[in-house]
């Protein structure tokens, strides 16, 4: 890391790391501290909002910036960069027009109540992606899957896995491959059917092979909308936590005259509940209930004996929200949760649950090759008390039972969701790298930091970019190298 200069005292905020980044790049990494470890051989995906404003208008929530992704790759010692947005038909016109023309998540569109009426948010395809069954896929809640070469990282087109992803069907953007059988398991949110009630909402679920061909669908019914951003997933069960962030009347919504992000609250008189649910026949087999909460992001989940246990970082309220849709403001923090495991009894209906670490934190990752079986290790990005903790700036190594081993930026740098790199010959769990992008708010670009995965107080290496990389939400690593 490039460090400030001896007198310089103004510590920049995360803020910087938000502004766009509207040029897409293709080149190699040459300028570093240390050296890149010849036994890292595949790409690194990022996927994030790029933007937060078009034109001088700026979007009205995090989560509707426009998809772009990057893609760090590793060949025989040597390391390339790409960006490129996802062309969706957001972007397209939104870039030819430079204003706001589609809803987001919390944004409207200029032109009050019938300018937005019975128009729905628009999917930009910012938050996560897949390499599987030769498809590389950009993801997004809020509706269908994109398609990118894996190479140029050329938008294709939306993804429908040949049609079985119906009209009305979304896919999370946060699906798991099932290590033993190389099958993706997603879900989205949906609608079973109508009742006198209205319509009655459901989780549609998915399971596609190796091969890349969705062979599964199921529905798992539900009393309300979950706002359902993650689930786990172990040998056995998908387990869901429905949680106290819930959606209000969205008829204003429907009727535009307020957005999505105004109508999601916490409700604390709402318990979780815990749906899991059977792989192989996708119904529900058991249902706990415990204290307020949500759940954001998860973990590992496995099976011992008669439990499923279950890593998830916590929230006991929405505040974030406020945040999000506002991010230029100054005053407002980005942080995170607290890292929690679940034991569910799934003979006797009990639940325990216990705190793992005291270090505030959000993005667990781990080898995914112990997705579904006990893990040693889980990775945080955590926000720590430097003097400069607006937002993730630094990371943590936790073990099984607790232990964890923290290592903080300097003030005025600030990190993202770290992420587990095997070594081309890894013989252990934490055989391997961690790689996370950290943002330079002095100098306003940002790099590519390579910690041993055993020991992250050793950074191995710095790759430096020749710009920022707007602050980003989720990535992946596949062992490809793509030409």
């Amino acid at each position: 890391m490039s460090l400030p200069a001896s007198g310089e005292n103004e510590i920049p905020s995360c803020h910087g790391g938000l502004e766009n980044l509207d040029s897409e790049y293709d080149y190699d990494l040459l300028e570093m501290e240390g050296s890149i470890p010849a036994d890292i051989k595949g790409t690194f995906f990022r996927n994030g909002p790029g933007r937060q404003k078009i034109g001088s208008t700026a979007y009205g929530h995090w989560f509707d910036g426009d998809g772009m992704l990057c893609a760090f790759t590793f060949n025989e010692g040597r390391a390339h960069f790409r960006n490129r947005y996802v062309r969706t038909p957001k972007y397209l016109d939104e870039t030819a027009a430079q204003k706001v023309l589609y809803r987001g998540f919390g944004t409207q569109i200029e032109g009050g109540l019938f300018a937005n009426l019975f128009k729905m948010p628009a999917n930009p395809a910012n938050t996560s992606g897949i390499y599987h069954g030769g498809h590389l896929l950009a993801l997004n809640e809020g509706g269908k899957p994109w398609a990118l070469k894996p190479g140029s990282l050329e938008t294709l087109g939306e993804f429908t896995y040949e049609g079985e992803l119906e009209p009305s069907m979304v896919f999370s953007a946060h699906g798991k491959v099932h290590p033993s059988t190389g099958d993706y398991i997603n879900y989205g949110a949906g609608i079973s059917g109508f009742g006198l009630k209205g319509p009655k909402p459901c989780i549609n679920m998915y399971r596609i092979n190796s091969a890349g061909k969705l062979f599964r669908k199921g529905q798992i019914p539900l009393e309300n909308f979950p706002f359902c951003h993650d689930f786990a997933l172990s040998d056995k069960y998908a387990i869901f936590f429905l949680g106290s962030i819930v959606f209000g009347n969205m008829l204003p919504v429907i009727l535009g005259s307020r957005t999505i992000s105004e109508q999601v609250r916490f409700d604390d008189d709402i318990a979780m509940q815990i749906v899991v649910v059977d792989l192989n026949t996708f119904k529900e087999v058991k249902r706990f209930e415990t204290t307020p909460g949500a759940i954001i992001h998860f973990g590992n989940a496995f099976e011992q004996g008669d439990e499923v246990i279950v890593d998830g970082m916590f929230q006991d309220n929405f505040e974030a929200n406020d945040t999000l849709a506002d991010v230029f403001n100054k005053t407002g923090r980005f942080g995170g949760g607290w890292y929690r495991r679940y034991r569910l009894n799934m003979k006797t209906g009990d639940l325990h649950t216990e705190q793992i670490s005291d270090v505030e934190s959000e993005f667990p990752t781990f080898n995914n090759e112990f997705l579904g079986t006990k893990n040693n290790v889980t990775y945080t990005a955590c926000s720590v008390d430097n003097g400069a903790n607006s937002f993730f700036n630094a990371i943590s190594r936790v073990s099984f039972d607790g232990q964890a081993d923290v290592v903080t930026l300097p003030p005025g740098f600030y990190g993202s969701e770290p992420l587990f790199v095997p070594k081309s010959n890894a013989k252990k769990e934490d055989d391997g790298y961690l790689m996370e992008v950290v943002y330079n708010g002095f100098e306003h670009n940002s790099e590519l930091l390579i910690f041993r995965a055993d020991d992250i107080s050793d950074q191995v290496c710095s790759l430096k970019l020749k710009h920022h990389v707007p602050h980003q939400f989720h990535g992946f690593y596949t062992p490809e190298v793509f030409a």
